[in-house]
């Protein structure tokens, strides 16, 4: 049995995260029938669903465990917002066939990643996930002809200094485009990038253990699930696991693939320098989601301490007292907690200290390395000044690409 969370969720946020998974055990159904016979914030509780993208999820298991018990005004929202979102996820994934088509007949790589693919793989349902655009892999050196094959498609280039917040958060490089007259919007993504934080997803790996996936009358290729596993977790640790619907990505992959290759999993997230957040959304989808992960597994990380402290501060908005969890403004010290190695760690608070990273003179209250990076700040802005006064310019960009290419 678990311990019991440090900081616990509030009775609306408990009852959703019951609710957001496709697997519901006896013993769950009933907890949720009790809950929902409590006086609940109904209003909260949508909000909170419709945020952390789970109402389909919701709406399922409330229609089918206790549809009595909840409000008929909750019911028919709930009913009438899930059918709204099934319809644009059939949409998107109908684009999505005919999008890869045009792909194939260009010869342009291209692997569809989350969205609708991943509904099917993970949940078995493609509305059961919550999405809204359509996330393309694609080589690097193939995004002039990927561009090309979208404006034939009818896609424009979408501006970035027309949404700066959106720019700030988009997973890469600004690649955006919008089909006319349409709700379709096409990313097309060769690096999972955020301030202070790159993964490259341009792999060789990526594009070798690929499979095929019938999607309605179309065949396109997908992530090997083990792949898919690791950009999950590394995905969901860029945004610090501020939605709920990225832990069920996880939960749900790990209840459709029983047969996961672990070793394979391992051995890649060691290679690419991420072990440590495939080992927080583990721990994440097994605490908050109950996913079935072997005991072997699960004691790769149980010992972890950064691990288990992280893990009961997310998603920050579902506790009791949101301010105790980990937002994705302090996504840094995140990123600086969960390096696979000291040495890795500290080269990146290097370039924390040099860039005047907001987390070294104001780190969170939960970060415990806060006091050394500040410290390690005093040493290395004197360092700084001497070095903008003594060193020229090419030798100091020399050494900035040293300390970046660490972190």
């Amino acid at each position: 049995m678990k311990a019991e969370r440090q900081f616990p969720w509030s009775s609306e946020s408990e009852l959703l995260v019951w609710c957001a998974r496709t697997c519901v055990t006896e013993e769950l159904r009933a907890r949720i029938g009790a809950r929902v016979g409590e006086p609940l914030d109904w209003g909260l509780l949508l909000d909170l669903a419709a945020y952390h993208g789970v109402l389909p999820l919701l709406y399922r298991n409330l229609s089918t465990i206790c549809p009595a018990l909840v409000p008929g005004d909750t019911l028919t929202k709930l009913r009438q917002k899930t059918q709204a979102c099934a319809l644009l996820n059939r949409s998107l994934a109908q684009e999505l066939g005919n999008l890869c088509a045009a792909f194939a007949a260009h010869s342009v790589p291209v692997v569809p990643i989350k969205g609708a693919t991943l509904a099917l793989s993970a949940y078995g349902d493609l509305t059961l996930r919550d999405f809204s655009d359509l996330d393309l892999l694609i080589p690097e050196s193939a995004v002039g002809a990927a561009q090309t094959v979208l404006f034939a498609q009818g896609y424009e280039r979408k501006d970035p200094s027309a949404d700066s917040a959106e720019t700030e958060h988009d997973d890469g490089p600004y690649h955006v485009f919008i089909k006319k007259r349409s709700l379709f919007r096409v990313d097309l993504q060769w690096v999972m990038a955020h301030q202070h934080f790159s993964f490259q997803l341009d792999r060789p790996e990526f594009w070798a253990h690929r499979s095929r996936m019938v999607l309605g009358t179309s065949t396109v290729h997908t992530l090997a699930p083990e792949e898919l596993l690791i950009l999950l977790c590394v995905h969901g640790s860029k945004h610090a696991w501020e939605q709920l619907k990225w832990v069920c990505d996880v939960a749900e992959l790990l209840r459709s693939h029983p047969d996961l290759d672990w070793t394979k999993v391992f051995s890649q997230a060691t290679a690419w320098r991420c072990l440590r957040l495939v080992h927080i959304g583990l721990a994440l989808a097994d605490w908050v989601l109950d996913a079935p992960i072997p005991e072997s597994i699960r004691a790769r990380y149980s010992d972890d301490v950064d691990v288990g402290m992280l893990s009961e501060r997310m998603p920050a908005s579902l506790l009791a007292n949101p301010r105790n969890g980990v937002s994705e403004e302090q996504a840094v010290a995140f990123y600086f907690l969960l390096k696979d190695t000291w040495w890795e760690r500290w080269r990146f608070g290097l370039a924390l200290c040099r860039d005047g990273s907001s987390i070294v003179d104001a780190p969170p209250s939960w970060f415990s390395r806060g006091r050394q990076l500040t410290q390690l700040s005093h040493l290395v802005r004197p360092c700084q000044r001497a070095v903008r006064n003594l060193v020229p310019s090419p030798i100091r960009g020399t050494i900035n690409r040293w300390v970046d290419h660490g972190s």
